[in-house]
This record gives structure tokens, C-alpha cells and sequence, in this order.
């Protein structure tokens, strides 16, 4: 009888090589309410522009979706959400049959135990086509706002290094940023004191100031650079 793999400690001693050595760095991108795209929706809309198909993974109100077919997004866009408040292509991951170039899960990792977060991601590398993407968004796990008390439906959160080293082992080349919530300071004032609250909680707590990540993982196949 063979055991079933754990998505848990899979690769284990890998990924702890992986974060022993040289660590990527995740610089900060903004996220704000708007109707065109906020910095961090550049991001993603990067990934997929070129993209043939897209299958959003939890793709709740549909916002997204409206926005990135109105930013120019043309090709097939597929969604998949367990809610029942809005008319999805599917309502289980179990469900999908095909390969998509691109797959976006934003904000929902977070509401998932670590074990069926992990095992999504795995599931979602097997829907890729040989080039594919995945974006994810999720939680900050080191916000100095922790995570778990933004939703009470949220169950685990992620560090960017953990996620990294994770997804690397699945086969993909992980690049992202870290989402600050809001518009940039506007006046030297302003500026200043964002500065300064950076400073104290990245350098003298050990925390971080920004909300969110943001990853682009691209099978390791084939690599255009991340715009």
C-alpha cells in the first residue's frame, strides 16, 4: 500500500536548502481601490496580457475579471468559486478538465489549513499549460497588522520565503512583491513619517509594514522577465 504524500513536508529538506542560501528580494508595489488598475493590478495584468486562456481561482465578485478584460485582457477568462452569489464556470477545482496559460489566486490561499493551501497549489501547477503562470495573492504573514484579524474566515498565512522555496520545488520561477495598501505618501511630511514607520517596524520590531503578497511563479520551462 503506498502512503499518500504530504503537501506539508513534500521536499522538505529542499525547501530548507532553498532558504538557507540566497534569498530573493520582494520589493513593495501599491494596491489602492480604483476603477483603472492599481500598481499591484499592473502586475498581474502583465502576466496575462498575451495569455491565450485564464482560469481564476476564487474569483468572488467578478471584479477582477472586469477589470482586466476592460485594461485590454481578450483572450478566454474561466472562473471557479465554491459561492453561489455569482454565475462561475466552475464551482470545484475537481471540475476542470483543461490546461490554462495563466491562473489567478487572489485572497484565497488565506482561507484554506495549510495542508489543503498547499495542496491547491500543487493542483494548480497540474492545470498549467508547459509555459503557464500562476499569480498569487495573499496575506503578508509578517504584517505588523497580522492577517488573522483582518478576517475571521481566514485560517493560515504565508511568509514570502516560505511560498518561494515551495513553489520553486513544484518546478517554478518565483518572482514578486510585497502589497502596501493605499495611495503613496503625498508632501515630505507624509513621506517622512511613512519612512519612519517603515523604519521602526522592518529594523527595530522585525516586522513588515506591507499587508500583502503578490507572486508571479512561471514554469521554470520558459522565463520571459517579469515586466
Amino acid at each position: 500500500m503506498t502512503v499518500p504524500s504530504d503537501p506539508i513536508y513534500d521536499r522538505y529538506w529542499q525547501r530548507k536548502r532553498l532558504l538557507a542560501g540566497s534569498l530573493p528580494r520582494f520589493p513593495t508595489v501599491r494596491w489602492w481601490e480604483t476603477d483603472g488598475l492599481s500598481p499591484a493590478e499592473r502586475v498581474i495584468f502583465a502576466a496575462l496580457r498575451d495569455a491565450a486562456s485564464v482560469l481564476d481561482v476564487g474569483a468572488g465578485d467578478l471584479r477582477i475579471q472586469h477589470k482586466l478584460e476592460d485594461a485590454g485582457f481578450h483572450g478566454t477568462y474561466h472562473t471557479q468559486d465554491v459561492g453561489d452569489e455569482f454565475n462561475y464556470t466552475y464551482a470545484d477545482l475537481a471540475d476542470v478538465e483543461r490546461t490554462y496559460d495563466v491562473i489567478l489566486c487572489l485572497d484565497v490561499l488565506e482561507h484554506l489549513s495549510l495542508r489543503r493551501g498547499l495542496t491547491m497549489l500543487v493542483r494548480l501547477c497540474d492545470l498549467l499549460t508547459p509555459k503557464g503562470t500562476i499569480v498569487i495573492q495573499t496575506p503578508n504573514a509578517r504584517c505588523v497588522r497580522h492577517p488573522l484579524a483582518w478576517d475571521m474566515t481566514h485560517l493560515h498565512v504565508y511568509n514570502a520565503h516560505d511560498l518561494w522555496a515551495y513553489l520553486t520545488t513544484l518546478g517554478m520561477d518565483v518572482r514578486g512583491y510585497r502589497v502596501v495598501l493605499g495611495r503613496p505618501p503625498r508632501g515630505p511630511v507624509s513621506a517622512l513619517r511613512f519612512a519612519a514607520s517603515a523604519f521602526l517596524i522592518t529594523r527595530l520590531i522585525g516586522a513588515d509594514y506591507a499587508d500583502n503578497l503578490l507572486l508571479v511563479a512561471r514554469r521554470a520551462s520558459g522565463l520571459p522577465g517579469l515586466e
